[in-house]
């Protein structure tokens, strides 16, 4: 009996073993807009493109948190032009809002993939938005997850909201970086991820899962911050509700229930588009899909499975 008991113990094991599924994993570099791209596969199956938020930051911070959507999809991640692991090097012409929405069309031209849901988080949301609005024939689903407002007016009005919850500890901690020097220094990394932490405070719902977020800071950080300044005007006009109608997939917009555009502007973006659908994570800010997986997930595998 005990001999029968450990073999099927062992039959249960080795089992499990054999059952457990390698995601695959692959990455290199494509020639985008004249720059040097870093991009990341994960899983297989249908893709799913992912726009990471900044602008500046890299898709680091979504690792490994969206990896559960590679058990049924290949992820696609890339760090947008002078962004993380990219080249800092950049064709001028093409460094506004219509050359990075041309760089997600050129990925997905070199990567020969056909139609594809695509995933904006952040400022991805907007480039994600302006993507489906040029190329709706080459979505299957479109996901919008605590993206930037449609418009200047109304991401200006939640910044205003956000910074206003700002604490005065967060004010004397920033205060106390900036007149430390560490931003002079020859590799000011350490001191500018202070910074981003400080910033997504008043982001979070529960400020501890600060910890979670991966970030990925290179030394040249304020180099690339220079670039990206040359996204000023696109930046400062700007309106897309009128043209959201265009995106004829499936569209997925997520907030965080404790972020301010949860009651400011997402229903009248969810409401703009064709086929538009609101999902409210609850106990969760700018990254649910740190604070609140099981729900966030939930409707994110739900959404795509219709």
């Amino acid at each position: 009996m005990r001999q029968l008991l450990l073999l099927t113990i062992c039959s249960v094991l080795l089992g499990c073993q054999f059952s457990k599924k390698e995601i695959s994993t692959t990455s290199g570099f494509l020639e985008i807009n004249g720059s040097q791209v870093y991009y990341k596969t994960i899983g297989e199956g249908e893709p799913l493109v992912i726009v990471h938020g900044g602008p500046v930051m890299d898709h680091s911070y979504l690792l490994p948190h969206l990896e559960e959507l590679a058990k049924d999809y290949q992820l696609i991640l890339y760090d947008q032009r002078a962004c993380g692991r990219s080249s800092v090097e950049v064709q001028v012409a093409t460094m506004n809002l219509d050359g990075f929405v041309e760089d997600i069309e050129q990925i997905r031209q070199a990567l020969k993939l056909e139609k594809i849901n695509l995933l904006g988080h952040s400022w991805g949301g907007l480039l994600a938005m302006k993507y489906g609005i040029k190329y709706p024939e080459n979505l299957n689903h479109l996901i919008l997850s605590n993206s930037i407002a449609p418009s200047v007016a109304d991401w200006q009005l939640e910044g205003g909201r956000v910074s206003e919850r700002a604490t005065n500890k967060d004010r004397q901690d920033r205060q106390a970086i900036m007149e430390s020097g560490a931003l002079q220094s020859e590799n000011p990394s350490k001191a500018i991820e202070k910074l981003l932490r400080i910033s997504f405070r008043p982001q979070m719902y529960d400020t501890t899962n600060l910890s979670k977020l991966n970030l990925y800071v290179p030394q040249d950080y304020m180099q690339r911050s220079q670039v990206f300044g040359l996204l000023g005007p696109d930046l400062a006009n700007f309106n897309l509700y009128s043209d959201l109608k265009k995106v004829t997939c499936p569209t997925l917009v997520v907030y965080g229930s404790e972020e301010p555009a949860t009651s400011l502007h997402a229903q009248k973006m969810t409401d703009s588009f064709s086929n538009g659908q609101l999902s409210i994570i609850q106990k969760s800010g700018h990254f649910p899909f740190v604070e609140n997986q099981k729900q966030f997930f939930a409707a994110v595998q739900s959404f795509l499975k219709k």
